[in-house]
């Protein structure tokens, strides 16, 4: 009987045990959604990949059969197009299992916002951590940088008026639960950005 009940529990376990979708699955389903919302297709966005890819990757590290992407120039533009979308198409439909390293960044920083920003927070948060940006060295960067603050700031508002409504916060509020935390989470990765920029001006490091 003891084997019996240590075999019951070892099942309740595992029926209780929820796993994490992989990172590729998270880039996967907001490139959908992105491609489902915009004007952007497939062919497109796969071509801003491959720019991605080639740009921050060094060429010893280029595999043609890991990262099949190909930049096209003149008549050949429109067959790297159709050749990069195939292949984006294949890794999302799961016919490649798995999507490398340096493919992945390029993958996420191709995004366009808001996706990029909630794919990255996603990502981030699989590990306990924010994704906080560091400062770019450009003039607006500071002014863009403020301005991305107020605009999660009226996100956060947006996203809290349904559940504070009645002035009460309970089951109810359940629905909006996630959408208020993940524009929490923007919120904080926004002020810390910016905090970042003064800390840095009274000597403290960027």
């Amino acid at each position: 009987m003891g084997s019996s009940l240590a075999t019951g529990a070892g099942d309740v376990m595992k029926l209780g045990r929820q796993f994490l979708p992989s990172r590729q699955q998270v880039i996967y389903g907001y490139t959908d959604k992105m491609l489902n919302e915009t004007a952007m297709n497939a062919n497109s966005f796969a071509m801003h990949v491959a720019e991605q890819y080639f740009a921050m990757t060094a060429p010893h590290r280029h595999d043609k059969k890991a990262v099949p992407l190909r930049l096209g120039h003149g008549d050949d533009l429109a067959d790297a197009l159709k050749s990069n979308g195939q292949a984006l198409r294949r890794y999302m439909d799961g016919k490649v299992k798995t999507l490398p390293a340096d493919l992945e960044d390029a993958w996420v920083l191709s995004l366009p916002e808001p996706y990029r920003s909630d794919c990255e927070r996603d990502l981030a948060a699989r590990r306990g951590l924010l994704p906080i940006r560091l400062s770019l060295i450009a003039a607006d960067a500071d002014t863009a940088g403020i301005g991305v603050l107020m605009t999660e700031f009226g996100s956060l508002v947006s996203a809290l008026t349904p559940a504070t409504a009645d002035g009460v916060i309970d089951e109810r509020d359940r629905p909006h639960a996630k959408t208020i935390i993940d524009r929490c989470n923007d919120v904080v990765i926004a002020a810390l950005t910016i905090q970042r920029r003064f800390v840095a001006l009274l000597g403290g490091g960027a």
